[in-house]
């Protein structure tokens, strides 16, 4: 039978190798600990990308680790990170945390077909709205869910390459860069993601807009088992985790409605909720309607945790 690939697939098929590169999360520590921090770090992205010579699809910069959407040879997506982590490495150090980066190793999953694609990126783009509950997936200044399918998206700045002086070293918090790629470009201080992120060709991989939010925020089945494919804790939304609250019912409990069950019942919920999906202890005293001090009777170190 002949197939004709649609656009959308063709265009992932000539993209070349492609690859999610995450780090684990920290876990008594963060890397960043204000905006100006996090500022620098989309500043060192665009630099590493520029200098690597792979194409950057879609990031997170979390405070405590990163994902990053790439398209090129496996050689060149670790150049990338080495890059981006020694110009981390070399702030951290001028500021008295030069081990921090120590813990942090870079991993990489190969991204293998269009329905990976997609997964992949809704999840990378939904990693901080999934952890604060105030954040806009399409409007996250540390993500780059803002810039696809983005009509009011603002392509201004200077070209890098005109820093120079004082500029030149507050873009990059360090003397020992003398010049930068022309095609970064600058505003407020700070790289605009536009300019180094491919986000057309990401937008080919979609049909329309609405495919794309679709994707983002509707496709909860896929959201949740590439969560736990991660090595850590995944992050999921309570929304995220009621289908699966309705699932664990009818598959371990033998009920379909979880809102009837006796306080033993619940009680087992919690455990399935807690130990296959990493629920925290107020997730799951809202889907169980249990008291919260009952769950952090139930899991009282991670009570613990959460206090401190």
């Amino acid at each position: 039978m002949y197939y004709s690939s649609t656009p959308a697939e063709q265009a992932f098929l000539n993209t070349g190798p492609c690859f999610h590169l995450y780090t684990k999360p920290l876990e008594n520590d963060l890397f960043f600990h204000s905006e100006k921090e996090r500022r620098l770090a989309v500043n060192y992205l665009a630099i590493a990308v520029t200098e690597s010579g792979c194409k950057l699809l879609a990031y997170s910069i979390m405070t405590n680790h990163f994902h990053f959407i790439l398209s090129g040879e496996k050689e060149q997506v670790l150049l990338f990170f080495d890059r981006y982590r020694l110009l981390l490495n070399n702030y951290f150090s001028r500021h008295g945390r030069g081990t921090l980066l120590n813990q942090t190793e870079a991993r990489t999953k190969s991204i293998d077909n269009l329905k990976q694609m997609r997964n992949e990126i809704a999840y990378v783009i939904r990693n901080t709205f999934v952890v604060t509950p105030d954040v806009n997936v399409f409007a996250d200044p540390w993500s780059s869910g803002f810039l696809y399918f983005n009509p009011l998206l603002n392509l201004d700045g200077i070209p890098a390459s005109d820093l120079s002086g004082r500029a030149l070293r507050e873009f990059t918090c360090s003397r020992s860069i003398s010049a930068l790629s022309s095609g970064i470009f600058v505003k407020d201080g700070m790289a605009q993601p536009w300019s180094f992120v491919d986000f057309k060709l990401v937008m080919s991989f979609y049909d329309n807009a609405r495919q794309f939010v679709y994707s983002v925020l509707k496709n909860v089945d896929a959201q949740v088992e590439l969560s736990l494919s991660y090595d850590g804790a995944p992050q999921l939304t309570d929304e995220d985790l009621l289908p699966v609250l309705y699932k664990l019912c009818r598959k371990e409990l033998k009920t379909e409605d979880p809102f009837k069950l006796d306080w033993h019942g619940k009680q087992q919920l919690a455990v399935l909720l807690k130990n296959k999906y990493y629920a925290s202890n107020g997730q799951i005293a809202r889907l169980t309607k249990l008291p919260l001090k009952e769950v952090n009777e139930l899991f009282p170190l991670v009570a613990k945790a959460q206090i401190k």
